[in-house]
């Protein structure tokens, strides 16, 4: 369907809308995948090409899944909280944790689909700390520190704080990846305090 190579690619460190034609091209292939991917255990090659069909970007992402005025196409379903768990058991982990990454960059957190992209991308920072981070260092400090934003983004970030083995992990990895991780973290937990 799409080239691998294409679909895991570095992600884009500026914010873009999503044009037409990719939006018209992912909505396609995940819409003709739902059904198959709702199953209660769908297949493997399934999920694998539901991975693949979809966009690198947030702003794709969000155009597909969001709610911005009103809900995307593909808001309800599938339920991706239900789904991210069983596409990471069934693609390499380096394409999901790339991916996740990727569509990361210049996220911004809501609830239902977004959240669950969140919740997807902490869930391998948390486990595969080393290769989150290693990921994180192929990016522009920016495009980085939108990433750490969208981790800390949820309305209460000071429930959700990284874990002193992660912290170390982080910080025994990247010296950039340590000092932004802080700074956005304290400057999440600052805005949560003053509302």
């Amino acid at each position: 369907m799409f080239a691998t190579a294409a679909l895991v690619s570095a992600a884009p460190t500026s914010l873009h809308a999503c044009p037409d034609a990719e939006y018209e091209k992912h909505l396609k292939a995940l819409s003709a995948l739902t059904s198959a991917v709702k199953a209660e255990k769908p297949e493997q090659s399934a999920l694998t090409a539901f991975f693949q069909a979809l966009p690198p970007d947030f702003s794709c992402f969000n155009r597909l899944f969001g709610y911005t005025d009103s809900p995307a196409p593909l808001y309800s379903e599938p339920q991706l909280h239900d789904l991210f768990p069983k596409i990471a058991a069934a693609v390499p982990k380096q394409d999901y944790a790339r991916k996740l990454v990727g569509l990361s960059v210049n996220a911004r957190w809501e609830a239902d689909q977004t959240g669950a992209l969140q919740d997807a991308a902490r869930g391998v920072l948390d486990t595969d700390t080393r290769l989150f981070v290693s990921l994180l260092s192929t990016l522009t400090a920016d495009a980085e520190r939108s990433v750490w934003s969208f981790l800390f983004g949820a309305p209460h970030p000071s429930n959700e704080p990284l874990s002193r083995d992660v912290r170390k992990q982080v910080c025994d990895v990247s010296a950039r990846s340590c000092k932004q991780s802080m700074q956005v973290y304290t400057r999440a937990v600052s805005n949560e305090h003053n509302h």
